[in-house]
């Protein structure tokens, strides 16, 4: 499980960013948190733990893997 400040990395438009964990709530076994500075016009995103090898990935090395994907990228909306 994550912790707050813990730095996660994500991709947008392929390219690698990364940010920090914050606000973790569990909900029964999995959890959602919020990523500093990741949101769009209504906030912070809420992002699901089950995202986490999906479009969160634990290490630089890990979005490289995928920066060629698009299935990959976290959406960025308004």
């Amino acid at each position: 499980m994550l912790k707050d400040g813990d730095i996660v990395y994500f991709l947008v438009n392929g390219y690698i960013m990364n940010g920090t964990v914050v606000h973790i709530k569990e909900k029964g076994k999995d959890y959602t948190f919020q990523i500093d500075g990741y949101g769009g016009c209504g906030g912070q995103h809420i992002i699901s733990s089950i995202q986490i090898h999906h479009t969160i990935f634990l290490s630089e090395q890990e979005a490289n893997l995928y920066k060629d994907n698009p299935q990959m990228y976290l959406q960025i909306s308004c």
